[in-house]
């Protein structure tokens, strides 16, 4: 498997949930009940604790869709649980995964990059965390297993797509501003593949975004690369406006490409 070295980023982004999973969709309360273990802190891999959010029963009592939330380098903070509970919301049962171990969450950058540099220096340690976030949701009785996925923003972009490279069981990874390689080999994966990068990001350069698309292209598999004008990392995030990479523009195109997305896989 091509568990290649990740360069890990910074940065939050506060997006539009979309999964490239064929789901009837809707407006659905969050159950902190439901399944074989009730939404909050759980314990999915040896000191990892994650975070569950769950949707309401339906009336059919229908297994759902799943999805893994990876972390940025920030940790598993209240912005990660925050989105995972806006997927259960729209009817995915969402674990967001702990990579640091112990609910570690960074509070300075030079915390985030130790944090991180811990990740990248034990990345076997880091798959098998995702394995288990895998199992753990496959193993619930109201998870559909054919229909998982994995989302990752910056840090955990690059784990997204790692996930999917890898072939860790998901059947679609969104990466926001992650890491990959594009001399991957992409013979094995199954996962579709859906990427948004910005064409100012310093820390992607635009022209390796753009040989990844074509090694995408050339492989099995619907996969979708967008690379948004005028953008920079994390410009799909407002931050209540504090943010000065926020693009508004960029970031409703992503909305709609997205959505253009999920209706083609």
């Amino acid at each position: 498997m091509n568990r290649i070295g990740i360069v890990w980023l910074a940065g939050i982004a506060i997006v539009v949930i979309a999964i490239a999973l064929l789901v009837g969709r809707g407006s659905f309360a969050i159950d902190n009940t439901r399944g074989s273990d009730p939404a909050g802190t759980v314990a999915y891999y040896g000191n990892a604790k994650g975070y569950l959010a769950l949707p309401a029963t339906g009336a059919d009592n229908a297994k759902r869709p799943a999805v893994i939330l990876i972390h940025e380098w920030w940790g598993l903070n209240e912005d990660m649980k925050m989105l995972a509970d806006r997927f259960a919301a729209q009817g995915y049962v969402a674990l967001a995964a702990d990579l640091y171990g112990e609910g570690k969450v960074a509070a300075t950058t030079t915390e985030a990059q130790a944090f991180a540099g811990a990740v990248r220096d034990n990345t076997d340690e880091a798959f098998k965390n995702l394995e288990a976030a895998v199992a753990y949701l496959t193993a619930r009785l109201d998870v559909d297993g054919e229909r998982l996925a994995s989302v990752g923003w910056c840090f955990g972009g690059g784990w997204a797509y790692q996930m999917a490279v890898n072939d860790l069981g998901t059947k679609a990874s969104v990466m926001y501003y992650g890491q990959f390689d594009p001399e991957d080999d992409f013979e094995n994966m199954r996962a579709h593949i859906l990427g948004h990068f910005g064409e100012d990001d310093a820390s992607i350069k635009v022209d390796t975004v753009r040989e990844f698309r074509a090694a995408l292209a050339r492989a099995s598999g619907e996969h979708e690369v967008y690379i948004y004008p005028d953008a920079g990392h994390g410009f799909a995030n407002e931050r209540g406006g504090n943010n000065p990479a926020y693009k508004k523009e960029a970031s409703d195109l992503l909305a709609k490409n997205e959505r253009v997305f999920i209706g083609s896989v």
